[in-house]
């Protein structure tokens, strides 16, 4: 892993700042490029002590800065089932969301969940649906979003970068789940205008102020070297 300080270029310039405060240090129609990586640290990951792994055991932490904000044991045992079954459901598309968040809440009750293993082996047990996947994956991942305020920060990001960037400036949004893409695209989807016969005005007529570049997906030689690439997305996003 390169270090910061071993990056000698004079253009270039590390910020250690969320990614949705772009507007403290660049003017409108400033940026010619830029590239978003909605991908997470590997080791990160990796790092039990960082409580983002289901299958090693760690505390509920799940920051990105643990130094600030709320951990994931805040969320599972203080918020209600209501407010759980919801972050499931909308972050992680948990078909289970309501049946886990009850589970949650009735096991608090005895006793607080102090521990990332303590937490999906529960998940494990109470769920129905069985696939490939580890019973948690859906669930940490929502838990993981809402910990760290992602789709929030990755909006108000995008709607930063539309007045940042200039005409024929590129935008480049590596997503590695559907909610994120989905994102991506509905920020600068436009709205097409209808005639009065309700016939859509051809793309050559409207008035487009982005266009939107064919999706790129990882290759297999990439997937190789990297398996946690398998479900990038790449949106290359144009402003004319």
């Amino acid at each position: 892993m390169i270090a910061s300080k071993e990056i000698k270029y004079e253009n270039f310039n590390f910020i250690h700042d969320n990614f949705r405060n772009l507007d403290r240090y660049f003017d409108n129609s400033s940026i010619s490029g830029a590239i978003i990586d909605c991908g997470l640290s590997s080791p990160q990951l990796d790092s039990p002590d960082r409580g983002f792994s289901f299958q090693k055991k760690g505390p509920l932490d799940m920051r990105f800065n643990n130094q600030s904000g709320m951990t994931c044991s805040d969320v599972v045992n203080k918020y209600k089932e209501e407010e759980i079954s919801h972050i499931l459901w909308a972050y992680g598309e948990e078909e289970e969301s309501r049946r886990i968040a009850k589970a949650i809440v009735e096991r608090r009750s005895d006793k607080p969940f102090t521990n990332t293993l303590d937490l999906s082996d529960l998940i494990k047990r109470i769920k129905k649906i069985r696939t490939k996947k580890h019973a948690a994956t859906k669930s940490f991942q929502a838990l993981r979003i809402a910990v760290n305020n992602e789709v929030i920060n990755l909006e108000e990001c995008l709607e930063e970068l539309k007045k940042k960037i200039i005409k024929g400036g590129k935008i480049v949004v590596i997503s590695f789940h559907s909610l994120e893409d989905r994102l991506v695209k509905n920020a600068f989807k436009e709205k097409i205008n209808i005639h009065e016969k309700r016939i859509p005005i051809i793309e050559e007529e409207k008035n487009l102020t982005y266009r939107t570049h064919k999706l790129i997906y990882p290759t297999k030689d990439e997937v190789k070297m990297n398996i946690r690439s398998r479900s990038a997305k790449m949106r290359v996003i144009e402003k004319l």
